[in-house]
């Protein structure tokens, strides 16, 4: 990798804070969750004009599985670059990492990334970290580590993940019918949310004494759990095929069935939102309103939403979204808010996107959230809104904003070679501009104006998943790791390689962010000093190997977890194919 100095943005971040809500404000988050990302096309990007062909790409820190651009500014010679931060089989880390966050408030923020791993349940009788059963992991930016922070042998295709106000995880399931059902819920037919209470000072451990001690009777919470281990099964948020997961600033959580509503029964592939009671004693997302999202004619529109039926909904929330004539969908996967890492630049910054991944209306969905109970849903990117369409757009998956509003895309069209001969993309989406703008709240109700391919996977068997912008601060604990500190920073864009098969059956969780080339002459001098202060060379480092950091013993894993420090298992079985989701496994 060539010597690169970091791009740093000149424009400055305005806070975007929680709205101080009982719940919210209760739990102390109330600061800023901003990223210094741009990711503008056109103006900070050349967008490629193809995608990648199926070359494939290796592991270890340098494999560059991604096709990346130029940058669009004064100097020509920027660009953008990427790094392997970690990858599969490190810490005891299984097959199939799917999405990602930080720790996005508190004690050394943004110094954490968390995954779901979309592994399959493990067998009934097997012993405890058999192969199978989902995992939540976590990443040590500063001490370049990669450990588990829980698994389960019930826990079944962890897919959405989320960073919530009060300071702890959700880790939530994408399975129709479950494999093997929770016994502290047993009512549950589909996938089920579990809420991680992470150990305040180090949120790479799990805090048993922050969970809410439960009861055996059901009645508070939708559970039986009376173990206080740092997890709580959430049951109130829905029983279904989970994905993607958001707040408002109002502290309502958004979610939605991963299903084919429009060709099966049962299924509405529905658009959810869930407010929280009150009083919880169990925490606030133990009892609530659930709803899903109606309109007249079913698609878009001004709409409302539909309570749903409390005891119903814990045993499948999505067939009682059809019993109540919610709107059907085909496959909408991930969501996003200004709530996160990015903003929100449309509609006052209270807008819910939605990736619908088939159908007629395959593109993003926006819902505009401004009025409290009357969601208004438009067509935000795809072929009804009018700025992209198949073949070059295909199948968008997951979602992610950066701090000018652009809303990264990924596709997951599906397919392997020979058949399929291109990789999937990573599109970014400008929010619509003119002169009438509001710079703090954007346009209302209008679709996107640039969308433009970022990036594109070179391995065909593989797919890009779990985008997220990093935090602004980030860079602060990479900035002593000669492998990391150029290029996991406050501008970069995180992403998993997941299903890898090309030159590499290794998953893998990478960095990308804009650089600089230094001019021939500063390099010049830069590397004969590096001559006269280093030694004789030694070999790359392999992600994750915490050499540049420090000792070994700073990173001891949770002991619950019993993490196994193995960093060789790059061959694990791939248990997420099963057969009950309804729904493609990729």
């Amino acid at each position: 990798m060539n010597r690169r100095i970091r791009l740093t943005a000149v424009l400055a971040v305005s806070a975007l804070g929680l709205a101080a809500t009982g719940a919210v404000a209760a739990s102390g988050s109330g600061k800023s969750k901003d990223t210094e990302a741009d990711y503008t096309p056109i103006e900070r990007f050349d967008p490629l004009a193809a995608s990648s062909p199926c070359v494939g790409a290796g592991s270890g820190r340098d494999s560059n599985p991604f096709v990346l651009p130029e940058r669009s500014d004064e100097d020509d010679t920027s660009g953008y670059d990427q790094v392997v931060v970690a990858e599969e089989g490190q810490g005891g880390t299984e097959d199939l990492w799917d999405m990602n966050t930080q720790n996005e408030f508190g004690k050394d923020a943004g110094r954490f990334v968390f995954r779901t791993h979309e592994v399959g349940a493990a067998a009934a009788n097997d012993p405890p970290r058999a192969p199978g059963g989902a995992q939540v992991t976590v990443t040590d930016l500063e001490e370049d580590d990669t450990e588990v922070l829980a698994e389960r042998n019930d826990w079944e295709r962890f897919d959405g993940i989320v960073w919530t106000p009060y300071g702890t995880i959700l880790a939530a399931e994408e399975t129709v019918v479950q494999n093997q059902r929770d016994p502290n819920a047993p009512q549950a037919r589909g996938g089920l949310v579990y809420e991680f209470y992470v150990d305040r000072k180090d949120p790479s451990k799990l805090d048993p004494r922050r969970e809410p001690q439960g009861t055996a009777t059901r009645d508070d919470d939708g559970t039986s759990d009376v173990t206080r281990d740092g997890i709580r099964v959430r049951p109130a948020l829905g029983a279904k095929s989970h994905e993607g997961m958001r707040f408002d600033r109002r502290g309502n959580h958004y979610g939605i069935a991963e299903t084919r509503g429009r060709t099966t029964a049962n299924q509405t592939g529905g658009i959810f939102r869930f407010i929280p009671d009150e009083k919880n004693e169990q925490g606030p997302l133990a009892r609530g309103q659930l709803q899903a999202f109606d309109s007249p004619n079913g698609q878009d529109g001004q709409g409302r939403w539909v309570d749903l039926n409390r005891t119903r909904s814990q045993e499948d929330a999505d067939a009682e979204a059809e019993r109540q004539r919610a709107n059907e969908y085909q496959r909408p996967e991930d969501v996003e808010t200004g709530e996160s890492t990015g903003r929100d630049r449309n509609n006052g910054g209270n807008t819910l996107y939605v990736a619908l991944t088939e159908g007629e209306d395959e593109g993003v969905l926006a819902l505009d959230l401004s009025r409290k109970d009357r969601p208004f849903a438009y067509d935000y990117v795809g072929k009804q809104a009018g700025n992209a369409s198949e073949p070059d757009f295909d199948s968008p998956d997951n979602l992610a904003l950066d701090r000018k509003g652009n809303l990264a895309i990924t596709e997951d069209p599906g397919g392997v070679p020979p058949i399929k001969q291109m990789g999937d993309d990573i599109f970014i989406a400008s929010p619509p501009s003119g002169d009438d703008d509001d710079d703090e709240g954007g346009k209302r109700r209008q679709p996107a104006d640039e969308v433009e391919r970022f990036a594109s996977i070179k391995d065909c068997n593989a797919e890009p998943t779990g985008i997220y912008f990093a935090l602004e601060g980030t860079e602060k604990f990479t900035e002593d790791n000669e492998d990391l500190k150029e290029l996991v920073t406050d501008e970069s864009l995180f992403v998993n390689r997941q299903h890898s098969g090309q030159n590499t059956d290794r998953d893998q969780f990478v960095s990308i962010a804009p650089v600089e080339e230094e001019d021939e002459d500063q390099e010049g001098d830069d590397e004969e000093q590096d001559e006269k202060g280093s030694g004789s060379g030694s070999e790359a480092e392999q992600p994750g190997s915490g050499s540049s950091t420090g000792s070994d013993d700073s990173t001891d894993a949770d002991p619950s977890t019993d993490a196994d420090p193995s960093t060789d298992g790059g061959s694990s079985t791939d248990t997420g194919s099963s057969t009950d989701t309804g729904t493609s496994t990729r």
